[in-house]
């Protein structure tokens, strides 16, 4: 090849790099990137009944897969963030997509529903390393109000995929059957992948951890020493258990009231536009800690309502407006909380970002059977209005950064 062509390919190379690594594509590849999570649980779900006769299984065994695929989202977060601080945002952030394509695409040829319900642990613990590495670059690239911006959009586009995961999964589900919605998956991993290849890297190597376990216990302990990091983790996992609370209560709630399957997705939606507005509006406000004590005065009226429409059957648009003016005080209080562990915790981000995001899927792993004990009504009212005066609580006692 001629030096003239090798250097036009290196210039057009370098321009389509400049190009992807400006402001407003750094913001949406993270945004797409930290709601990996919505869309690896939520789009395959309608298809249960289609993946149960395909295998020949049983309903709990193909409902495991969801388990496992949450397990992995855990457990995935812990492994990619520590080792980005190691090697880089960039190179493990296409490890894990390496990962994903190889557990999606088993996913779709695997002949037993076991070996399903393996791949899609896989398929959450790599689909994590994108939930995780999205927080440690907003929290590389940006600070103060900045930050806070960033993750007020990352809420918003989590908001939104929350909604439309499983209503695209669903239509795609219809029209060419449930493996359709894995390879959909896997396309949207090579475009991911091809993102990463074109972004620059986030973290310097001066900044980098040596990833040995001495070192890696030790960095850990001093993240778990910052009161300020661990209370605002402490309000995520709060908010998580109030959202997956309302994720295992409310299809039942709502039958219970008469809507439809249909219906009820209506109302999960918009439900779910309520966490992005307010994790936008939050986002430009000012002091997180502030937002955060409002949001809980916010969250312990609203629960109450909502556990007198529930307890009392006082109809269901109370309790929808209750559940609605709730979710407003819980984005504010997801992106509050972002803000202020990884603005914490900055030398440290893929750390701390992994601790955060794992706590988030623990906690709200706990809470959802739960709330399953004795009558769900009260169960539900008790654990939202319980878990909205914690977060009130914890407000008034955050320490000092």
């Amino acid at each position: 090849m001629r030096p003239e062509k090798i250097r036009n390919k290196i210039m057009f190379y370098s321009e389509v790099r400049r190009k992807v690594n400006n402001r407003i594509f750094l913001e949406g590849f993270l945004g797409i990137l930290s709601a990996f999570g919505p869309f690896v649980m939520d789009m395959y779900i309608s298809a249960f009944p289609q993946i149960m006769d395909f295998y020949h299984s049983v309903p709990s065994l193909v409902q495991l897969s969801l388990a496992t695929c949450t397990i992995g989202l855990a457990l995935g977060q812990l492994l990619f963030g520590t080792v980005s601080d190691r090697y880089g945002r960039r190179l493990t952030l296409l490890a894990a997509f390496g990962l994903y394509l190889v557990a999606t695409l088993g996913c779709v040829v695997v002949p037993s529903v076991g070996l399903f319900v393996i791949m899609r642990f896989f398929q959450g613990l790599a689909a994590a390393g994108a939930v995780v590495i999205s927080r440690s670059i907003a929290a590389d690239c940006y600070s103060g109000s900045g930050l806070a911006r960033m993750y007020g959009i990352i809420g918003m586009i989590n908001g939104v995929s929350t909604v439309l995961a499983p209503v695209f999964g669903g239509v795609v589900i219809s029209a060419f059957g449930w493996k359709a919605v894995f390879w959909a998956l896997f396309a949207l991993g090579i475009a991911m992948t091809a993102c990463t290849v074109l972004m620059r890297e986030s973290l310097p190597v001066s900044n980098r951890i040596n990833l040995n376990p001495g070192t890696l216990f030790g960095e850990m302990k001093k993240v778990l020493r910052n009161h300020f990091y661990v209370g605002a983790v402490a309000q995520y996992g709060i908010v998580m258990s109030i959202i997956f609370v309302n994720l295992a209560s409310c299809p039942f709630i709502m039958s219970n009231y008469g809507l439809s399957t249909e219906q009820t997705s209506i109302v999960f939606g918009i439900n779910s536009i309520a966490l992005a507005i307010s994790s936008g509006i939050a986002s430009r406000l000012g002091d997180m800690r502030t937002i955060i004590r409002y949001a809980g005065v916010g969250m312990v009226v609203t629960s109450s309502i909502l556990a007198c429409a529930l307890m009392f059957d006082l109809g269901f648009w109370l309790y929808e407006a209750a559940l609605f003016g709730m979710f407003l005080f819980v984005g504010a209080v997801c992106t509050g909380s972002t803000t202020m562990a990884m603005e914490a915790e900055r030398e440290n981000a893929g750390i701390a970002s992994a601790l955060f995001g794992s706590v988030g899927y623990v906690v709200g792993g706990i809470a959802t059977p739960l709330v399953g004990m004795g009558n769900l009504s009260v169960s539900s009212s008790v654990f939202f209005v319980l878990l909205a005066i914690a977060s009130l609580v914890l407000s008034l006692r955050m320490p000092a950064k």
